[in-house]
């Protein structure tokens, strides 16, 4: 009886030895762990990488500067205002020479208002071109870095102040290791645009 079975046997040995060989022999080209995350914290890259701090260094010289020059012109139309009113109590000044005199002022306001208006939306564009240049090597460095190292996911662990993941691995973030590229690769961002 066992020898009517024999060929079976010898053929189901023969297919888990099968199996078992094409196992180990493909084993090395499946991916065996599943899916590969990476987490970054791209509120802290844009906290601590050097070409955004330099944009925001920039950004806060000239709102500075601009401020400065506001008080000034500030302080130049109040005196001119104050010497319009001191006119405006004297009796023997004609009522067409106020006029005059305060559409000048009119004038001399509007004129700074769009100098000021054109200055700003200057300085909005260069730096928001900046901006979108860092955030577009950023965006690169994060592609690159998830090529060499194999991520199939990467998380952004910080959105609107809030972390997604809570608790994992400090060999699953890969933060640091993105702002030393960006940083390596836009040392100064004076060099933008030019």
């Amino acid at each position: 009886m066992f020898r009517r079975f024999l060929p079976y046997i010898f053929h189901i040995i023969l297919a888990a030895v099968g199996i078992t060989a094409a196992y180990f022999l493909l084993k090395p080209h499946y991916k065996t762990t599943g899916l590969t995350i990476g987490l970054i914290s791209l509120e802290r890259v844009r906290e601590q990488a050097k070409p955004f701090q330099q944009l925001a260094k920039l950004v806060g010289e000239a709102n500075a500067m601009a401020q400065g020059r506001i008080q000034e012109l500030e302080k130049e139309l109040r005196k001119e205002y104050t010497e319009f009113q001191v006119m405006q109590q004297k009796k023997n000044v004609k009522s067409e020479n106020l006029a005059k005199r305060k559409a000048a002022l009119d004038k001399k306001v509007a004129e700074i208002d769009q100098e000021f208006q054109h200055e700003r939306d200057a300085l909005n564009q260069k730096f928001g071109k900046i901006h979108m240049h860092i955030e577009e090597e950023l965006e690169g460095i994060i592609r690159q870095h998830h090529k060499e190292h194999k991520i199939d996911l990467f998380l952004n662990t910080s959105t609107d102040k809030q972390l997604v993941a809570l608790v994992a691995d400090d060999q699953l973030n890969h933060t640091d290791a993105i702002i030393e590229k960006l940083n390596k690769r836009i040392p100064d961002i004076q060099k933008i645009g030019k």
